[in-house]
């Protein structure tokens, strides 16, 4: 039996209304993440991975931000439909989201202490003062605060970036949500803090069933977390496979040419590959496929025809003439 998702996202487009017109940003995207999956979307800076992000947990500005089309189904409850009041009550209580700068999330005129006590409290009525301050010190010893009660009462810009991602993270577990959105949560930290992290979002992940959507550039995060991985590029998904198969035998050409990028310790000075050229412009997207200005192996029906989206085998789908 197929296991019902958490989280459904079909055909989502968004745009952002410009001087010089509407930008889409985000083009026909569909997700979905189930218990105990780790769902990882990759691709370049401007790939859209943010947006998409954003535009799930509603968190992107309206205007200038223009929901286009589409549907984004919560354990079956549309939330593109609700108002601003009720998504108040999705937003870290059911979709909880941590970002690459964690201090945007932690306000500096609060202590931590009353940070996440009257997250807590909002989300769960019933807590009282002690009960929540008694989670809130649980969850911060979860993600690695053996002087829990000091940080409880530290001010944000007393505390190191790592320290603030921790807090972010510990704000959002806590809070117990259905799905948890992690977009470059350990980009700006030291080896040994995202180490620490990324391992805490598995842990939790595989224990509690706790599904995950981790955006990242890094794709050795990518082979040692995700169950199954999104590419995106320009706006699009490019090709969704299960981790292993996408490591193994990726077959979209940007997605062979993000592998190939992976710096490798033991190659000779010199031998590191990168990909030639500039992601699109959205002012002005090419009329085939996106990756065509940049594919060696574009063909000339790919600089003129858009690909289909398609399945090509179980559990795989890409966005190319050539797979």
């Amino acid at each position: 039996m197929t296991q019902m998702a958490t989280l459904d996202v079909r055909g989502l487009r968004v745009g952002f209304s410009t001087p010089g017109g509407l930008v889409v940003a985000v083009e026909d995207m569909s997700l979905s993440v189930s218990r105990g999956e780790v769902l990882a979307i990759i691709g370049e800076s401007g790939s859209g991975k943010t947006v998409t992000a954003m535009a799930i947990a509603r968190l992107i500005a309206s205007p200038p931000a223009r929901y286009l089309g589409g549907s984004v189904r919560l354990g079956g409850d549309e939330i593109l439909t609700l108002d601003e009041r009720a998504m108040e009550q999705v937003r870290g209580r059911r979709i909880a989201t941590i970002f690459q700068n964690p201090r945007a999330s932690l306000d500096p005129s609060f202590t931590v202490q009353a940070q996440l006590t009257e997250t807590l409290r909002r989300h769960d009525p019933t807590l009282d003062r002690a009960g929540a301050e008694a989670v809130a010190v649980e969850a911060l010893r979860e993600v690695g605060f053996p002087d829990a009660d000091r940080v409880m009462a530290s001010y944000p810009h007393q505390l190191s970036g790592g320290m603030c991602q921790r807090i972010a993270l510990a704000m959002a577990l806590a809070c117990k949500p259905e799905v948890l959105i992690a977009d470059e949560p350990t980009t700006a930290l030291d080896v040994g803090v995202q180490a620490r992290i990324l391992l805490l979002l598995l842990r939790r992940s595989r224990d509690t069933g706790l599904p995950v959507i981790l955006i990242t550039h890094d794709i050795g995060v990518v082979a040692a977390m995700a169950s199954r991985v999104l590419v995106m590029y320009g706006g699009h998904m490019q090709e969704e496979a299960p981790v292993g198969d996408l490591m193994d035998g990726p077959l979209h050409p940007y997605t062979r040419a993000l592998i190939a990028a992976i710096p490798d310790p033991d190659a000779p000075p010199g031998e590191r590959s990168f990909i030639d050229g500039e992601p699109p412009d959205l002012f002005d997207p090419p009329p085939g496929c996106r990756f065509a200005p940049r594919c060696p192996l574009a063909e000339p029906r790919c600089h003129t025809d858009l690909p289909a989206w398609r399945s090509v085998a179980a559990g795989r789908s890409v966005r190319c003439h050539l797979a």
